[in-house]
């Protein structure tokens, strides 16, 4: 009888410890699955970039076109925008604030367009440089999750009657956009 209590105790032990290490196996897969799952969703989320470079035409007012990519795989719902333009030596308020919601979703590779009219005295010979920050906001509809994108760019102005490009700003100038930002409560779109 001994006999068969050891045989029974090991019998049991090893059936303990396959199910002990299926166990292990199976929340190891759950983790990795789950894990691949949200790398993916994320690399699926909607994200914009410019699709062609911005245009700028100067009349009696400053207009300025931003056509926008969805590059992601997933469509961008409740898209609005928070457009701020302000003068290159960050001493002056604000020229421009505005507020943009789009209505309708923009699936995988549509393109938006953010148009800025800037009212104002562009008619002198130069001037200055400004800084157009855009920020973003927009939902997953698939996952749910709420994206927020600032795009930081910078209008060199007009120099010798010549209308400079659009172009991106420098790392080293991000701080004191932020600062400027912060001083006039301009940080977030309205959601």
């Amino acid at each position: 009888m001994s006999w068969d209590i050891k045989k029974l105790n090991w019998s049991s032990a090893i059936i303990t410890i396959s199910t002990a290490i299926f166990a292990l196996v199976s929340i190891v897969s759950v983790v990795i699955a789950y894990t691949t799952w949200q790398t993916q969703s994320e690399a699926a989320r909607p994200y914009f970039t410019f699709k062609e470079s911005p245009s700028i035409r100067l009349t009696n007012e400053l207009n300025v076109e931003l056509k926008f990519n969805n590059v992601g795989i997933h469509p961008a719902i409740n898209l609005s925008s928070k457009s701020i333009v302000f003068d290159g030596t960050l001493l002056r308020e604000p020229i421009l604030v505005d507020d943009y919601t789009v209505v309708n979703d923009i699936p995988r590779d549509t393109t938006t367009s953010l148009l800025l009219r800037i009212k104002g005295d562009f008619s002198q010979a130069d001037i200055n440089p400004q800084f157009i920050v855009i920020c973003l906001s927009y939902a997953d509809p698939i996952t749910h999750k709420l994206y927020i994108q600032t795009i930081y760019t910078q209008w060199a102005g007009v120099i010798a009657q010549t209308t400079q490009p659009l172009i991106h700003v420098e790392a080293s100038q991000k701080q004191e956009i932020l600062n400027y930002l912060k001083i006039h409560h301009l940080l977030q779109p309205k959601k």
